[in-house]
């Protein structure tokens, strides 16, 4: 019998709600120490990842012109309008930023299938569902971690 994704699972899973602000995911994020959040609706189902890439390049997403910190030139950030721009992430919606089309697992996806989309896809977080609802998460590191137990 193949491994399982519901055998390396993290089964307490942190997620946030689909109505929180960018800052909130970050405070989450951070406190947490993980580096992927599942955003859920009221009743749990799953809209959208974000993750902790998305939320670093959360201005160059929103506003492609923005270039003052992500060029190639190695200009001087001003700290005034990342100032201006730090405060806007608590008025900035998780929705604007999350990634919708999420790639989801069910508990019984072979071990082979979410290695195959990890390398493949280049996902790195896999929310496991059942009934549209998450139950789990798998990672890279889950995985890493069943094959030293």
């Amino acid at each position: 019998m193949s491994l399982i994704a519901k055998e390396i699972m993290k089964k307490e899973v942190v997620t946030i709600n689909e109505n929180s602000s960018v800052y909130e995911a970050i405070e989450v994020l951070v406190s947490r120490n993980i580096s992927c959040l599942p955003i859920i609706d009221d009743e749990g189902n799953v809209k959208g990842i974000v993750s902790e890439t998305d939320l670093v390049y959360v201005d160059k997403k929103l506003n492609p012109s923005s270039y003052y910190a992500y060029s190639n030139v190695n200009v001087p950030v001003d700290t005034r309008i990342l100032q201006k721009d730090i405060s806007r992430l608590k008025t900035l919606g998780i929705k604007e930023v999350m990634t919708k089309k999420v790639l989801t697992i069910q508990e019984d996806t072979p071990l082979e299938n979410i290695i195959d989309i990890i390398i493949n896809k280049g996902i790195k977080t896999i929310p496991v569902v059942k009934d549209a609802k998450i139950i789990g998460i798998v990672t890279r590191k889950y995985i890493l971690k069943y094959y030293i137990e």
